[in-house]
Order: C-alpha cells, then structure tokens, then sequence
C-alpha cells in the first residue's frame, strides 16, 4: 500500500488556525454590531448636548468642565455650535423683555401705597458671561425685582400721598434714573418702567380728590372775578369815550348835522333791503321829530298810487295826501337835504319806489 504524498496532505496546525479564525470573525462581527447599535444609542442621547442651535434673539454662555469652567471671551451668537457632550451651552434671551411686579411702599405719612409695575429689560449682549458667572440664569427675580423695588420706596418715603398722587410722571422719572444706575452695575439694561396702577388709601384718595376739586373751583372763582374786572373797565372806557363824543358834538354846535347824517345812513341802508319799506320823516314844527308814513305796495300801487298813512306827532303835525310819492317828499324836505339825498339816494332806487317794482318799497329816514 503506497503512503499519500505529503502536498496531498492538510496540516493539522492549518486546519485548527482556519477553525479559530472562523470562529475569531464570528465573534467580531457580532461584537461590531454590537458596538455599533452602543454608539448609535450613545450618539443619539448626546445629540442634544453636542449639537447646539442657538436661535434668533438669544446669545449663549459656554461651560467648559476641563478648561477653564465659564468661557469669559465671548458669548456665542445664532446658529448651529457643537461641543464636547461634557460641556454645556447656557442660553439666555437677548430681546427686550417684561416682568409685572407688584408691591407695597410707605409714604413720608406711613399710608402703604399700592404699586403694580412694568419692568421692560434685557441683559447686556457682551457683558452677557459675567452675568451669567455672577448672578445666572434667574438674574430677573434675584436682581431686576428687588432693585427696582427699593428704589420706588426710597423715593416714595419721601412724599406725602397727595403729593405722590399729584406727580406721578415726576416720581416715575426719579426711580427710573436710580433703577437705570443700579441694573447697569450689574450688566442689566433697563428699557423702561412703567406704573400700571398705584392705590392709595380709599378715604386718602377721596380726600385729596375733594381737595383738589375746591383747588381748581377756587382757581375758577379768581379767573372770573379777573374777566369781570377786564370787562367793568371795558364798560369804563366805552362810556368814557362816549360821554367824550356826545361833549365834543354838543359843544361844537353840530348836533343837529349830526342827527341828518345819521339819518341818511340809515335811509342808505334801509334802502338796500328787499323786504317792505316805510318813510321816515322829519317834523320841522317839532325840532326834527319822525313822522313815519306806510308805503304798503297793492293792487293801487300798480296804478302808480300809494296809500299813506301818518303817524301823529306831538305837535298835530298835519296829515300828508294818500297818494304821496318819493318825488313830493323830496320837495318837502329842506334845500340842504335835499341837496344831498340827490347826491346818495340813485335815480334807480326812487323809480323803483315809484314804480312799485317787485314789491319793493324805499325807506327813507330824514331828521331835521
């Protein structure tokens, strides 16, 4: 029997390494699966702490646990950041924010007032790692509160309640500016403050209501008293300068001219009106009395004729024809008027009057 050639013939020590190593691949790719599904999970549960997004109005505070702690440089802007799973991102908004904030505050009197504020603030962008190192995050209730709120009763100590109630915007002013000083101290920026509603003592705001309201009558009662002052001498002077007038006239001999030329003004602008008119004569028997005639405008005055109708006078002064016209009472009057009526009353105006035009009668006023 021939013995098998050695090439023929598999190694034991071959045939043993291809068994482990089989068994080696194996075990290693169960163990990389393994592996893999463990950094899976691990990456999935660090995600939210190595990618940060940093959205728009917020700026972020760096922790670094290896170097350094708080990053002091800078604070970190908008956008996507990825750190270290051991470090941590603190962000804060950046926008103007506001907190209401209510409280009690002692006048100079004692009284409590009743304070409901607005605070607008934001922190300060650059300062924004100091404050988040020497404050943190809850900075509005350890800082913003408190310090706005000692500055309102330091400054309301000082005032009584009307005053306070009286000079809100002044008062507002005062604690805003200390506020203002003592939040930048401390890297706060305060955009405003505002009293949304301060209460006084129910019988103290009555009170200083009522007083105020016997104030402003006392005030009303001056001013009138000084506009009747201003209109008595308004009077004072008129009469004056009336009483002036009257002497200057009667002392120069002119006051019968005057009378005449009263009366021409009055026939001028009597004479201008369309409703219906009457004559004014002058009564010469009795120093320039008016006599005052109706010139009614009828079915008669169409034909050319007037009814006249005289008025007494004191002197019996005798009664004119029915059918008197502008013509015969311009030849009544005296050469001097006469004269100058031709000169103001139009030709128009005496044919019109004559005529009975559209119902229109003249009104002339002649004192003598």
């Amino acid at each position: 029997m021939n013995d098998p050639e050695p090439s023929d013939q598999v190694s034991p020590w071959k045939t043993r390494l291809k068994r482990n190593g089989n068994v080696v691949y194996r075990a290693i790719k169960s163990y990389s699966l393994i592996l893999s599904l463990i950094l899976l999970l691990t990456v999935a549960f660090l995600w939210p702490r190595i990618f940060i997004n940093i959205y728009p109005g917020e700026n972020g505070v760096l922790w670094r646990r290896f170097v350094g702690g708080t990053d002091l440089r800078h604070p970190y802007g908008e956008g996507l950041h990825i750190l270290w799973p051991w470090d941590k991102m603190h962000i804060y908004d950046t926008r103007i924010q506001q907190v209401s904030h209510d409280f009690d505050a002692l006048s100079r009197s004692g009284l409590p007032i009743r304070f409901e504020l607005s605070i607008r603030y934001r922190p300060q962008k650059h300062n924004l790692p100091r404050l988040h190192q020497d404050i943190g995050p809850d900075y509005v209730e350890i800082v913003v509160k408190p310090e706005v709120q000692t500055y309102v009763r330091e400054v309301v100590a000082n005032y009584l309640p009307e005053e306070i109630y009286t000079s809100e915007g002044l008062l507002l002013q005062i604690i805003k500016q200390g506020a203002l000083a003592g939040l930048d101290r401390r890297n706060i920026v305060l955009d405003d403050l505002l009293i949304k509603r301060m209460e006084l003592p129910e019988r103290i705001r009555e009170a200083i209501e009522h007083k105020l309201t016997a104030e402003q009558q006392s005030l009303r009662y001056d001013f009138l008293l000084q506009k009747e002052a201003k209109e008595a001498d308004r009077k004072r002077i008129e009469a004056e300068g009336i009483r002036d007038f009257q002497k200057i006239v009667m002392t120069g001999g002119a006051f019968s001219e005057y009378l005449n030329f009263q009366g021409i003004l009055a026939t001028l602008e009597l004479s201008r009106s369309n409703n219906s008119k009457v004559v004014v004569l002058g009564n010469r028997d009795s120093g320039g009395l008016p006599l005052l005639f109706s010139l009614p405008v009828d079915e008669s005055a169409s034909k050319g004729t007037s009814g006249v109708q005289a008025a007494p006078s004191s002197d019996e002064t005798p009664a004119v024809e029915s059918d008197i016209g502008v013509g015969r009472v311009m030849e009544m009057l005296n050469p001097s008027t006469r004269k100058l009526l031709e000169g103001i009353v139009s030709p128009e105006t005496v044919d019109a009057v004559e005529d009975g035009s559209n119902n229109t009668q003249e009104l002339i006023s002649l004192n003598h």
